[in-house]
């Protein structure tokens, strides 16, 4: 029924492997790394001020004053610090994460004293340029401590500093020989001293003697070993048999632990939420906040409107322009698949001698005929999407986002392309990351429209405001690229 794996042995041929992790031991890092913030958080408040303020050095009240200033920040720090989890020792080595969340840390600080000193109208007492110098300066040094923070981190786990905390494995084979959590064991802090393979029987239960056997064998490994965890790896579906081993364990003052089964790993993985008076997994977020939306519709309102008003100008030359050579309205309407897959029309420059809007619409091409001279101008150009600058002001489109394709194109590539639906969970936008990555113009292949869904999802994924400006920096500097573009 079990078997019993040596400290040497594999559970297969390459199931443990060297992976960087973190010891449980790691966790006396943490108020070390507590203490070094407040103390860079003082010393930087000195230092800037003594930059700032050549005579610091002569005058014992301003040296005070800024040691003040340099303890209060560092003690609101601290607390904002401790609030979102930046010294658990799990995140330590989470380099990208640590730098972000330092970052944001260090803003919100000065956030909340500048309300502070705005309501005690104590502004007077601080020097504005010294503050902007600390404020600066700050973001840099929080962001390397973070940096060396995980080398220093990675460099104790190497050399085994500190003591791995030593676990034993028990589960059906297919359990340990497939749980990715497992194979990453050896090698992130755990020392694994031995591992035993179970079997059920037809009922889906254990024989009783057989695991009251094993059972003793493995306590008596724990109490050898000084073991200091035990690891079940089992199917859910077996909750009854886990309970049997639960109850053969509860003689050990040691925690016993059952790890997710590949079934329910995206599960675990999930934030749990509060669903009224219940709690609810939550397999899928909206790919906004609130507050994030906020901030991206404000962008764009405040954006599109002062565009609108510089480039009043332009709308006027260039719709006499369209109606000199083709007489005719100089904006047409087309419907666009929107947010959430709602229809709305979208405004562009009339560059081409007809307007497609119906079941049927052809891509233009090279050398296409229907496109006007004065077309093939605003068209490679991109300013015949000025226009949907009227469509950002009406919070139909964004300034970034997957460009909307007409109708006909969507009703197409939804059947080929089994995830090109989710582009609509945001608003479409006027420019994108795919466009700013050479996916634009003709898609004449069906991977060519695939790679423009694959730069679309990864940008709903990866949303960030400095995201959105890099991309309109990128569209600048880029709309004399014509290439594709017809």
């Amino acid at each position: 029924m079990s078997k019993r794996v040596g400290k040497d042995s594999k559970l297969s041929a390459g199931a443990f492997h060297e992976h960087i992790g973190i010891p449980k031991s790691l966790d006396i890092v943490s108020p070390i790394v507590a203490l070094l913030d407040l103390a860079w958080i003082a010393g930087l408040a000195l230092v800037t001020g003594a930059v700032y303020d050549a005579q610091l050095v002569a005058n014992i009240g301003e040296i005070k004053g800024a040691l003040g200033s340099g303890c209060a920040v560092a003690i609101v720090y601290s607390a904002l610090a401790h609030a979102m989890k930046l010294y658990r020792s799990p995140g330590l080595l989470q380099v990208r994460w640590q730098v972000g969340c330092s970052i944001l840390t260090w803003s919100a600080t000065f956030a909340c004293l500048a309300g502070l000193v705005f309501l005690l109208k104590s502004g007077a007492t601080f020097s504005r340029g010294w503050v902007v110098i600390y404020l600066t300066s700050g973001v840099v040094v929080t962001a390397t401590m973070r940096v060396l923070v995980a080398a220093a981190c990675v460099h104790v786990i190497r050399s085994r500093w500190l003591r791995p905390n030593r676990v034993v494995l028990v589960g059906l084979d297919d359990e340990l020989l497939d749980n990715e959590a497992l194979h990453q064991l050896d090698g992130s802090g755990h020392e694994v001293v031995a591992a035993m393979t179970l079997t059920v029987g037809a009922d889906r239960l254990f024989d009783d003697v057989s695991l009251k056997e094993s059972m003793r064998d493995l306590i008596r490994i724990v109490r050898q070993s000084d073991v200091e965890e035990v690891i079940i790896a089992m199917p859910w579906d077996l909750l009854e048999a886990v309970a049997q081993i639960e109850q053969e364990l509860r003689v050990l003052p040691i925690p016993i632990r059952l790890v997710a089964d590949s079934k329910f790993v995206r599960l675990i993985d999930s934030p749990v939420v509060e669903f009224g008076m219940a709690k609810a997994v939550q397999l899928q977020r909206a790919p906004l906040t609130k507050a994030q939306l906020i901030l991206k519709q404000l962008m764009d309102q405040v954006l599109a409107a002062m565009a609108l008003v510089v480039l009043f100008p332009v709308f006027v030359i260039v719709g006499i322009a369209i109606w000199w050579e083709t007489p005719g309205e100089p904006l047409f309407l087309q419907k666009r698949m929107g947010f959430n897959g709602r229809p709305f029309s979208i405004y562009k420059f009339r560059t081409m001698r007809g307007s497609d809007d119906g079941p049927v619409v052809v891509q233009a091409t090279k050398n296409d005929r229907r496109v006007t001279q004065i077309g093939a101008l605003l068209r490679k150009l991109s300013i015949d999407e000025v226009p949907q600058l009227i469509n950002v002001l009406r919070g139909e489109m964004s300034l970034v986002g997957p460009r909307p394709h007409a109708l006909a194109h969507d009703s197409e590539y939804a059947k080929l392309i089994s995830t090109y639906a989710m582009r609509h969970k945001i608003k479409p936008g006027i420019t994108g990351w795919a466009q700013v990555n050479g996916f634009r113009g003709e898609t004449p292949q069906i991977e060519m429209m695939q790679q423009r869904v694959e730069s679309d999802l990864w940008y709903i994924e990866s949303w960030s405001i400095w995201l959105d400006i890099r991309i309109l920096a990128l569209t600048v500097i880029r709309v004399l690229k014509t290439d594709n573009v017809y």
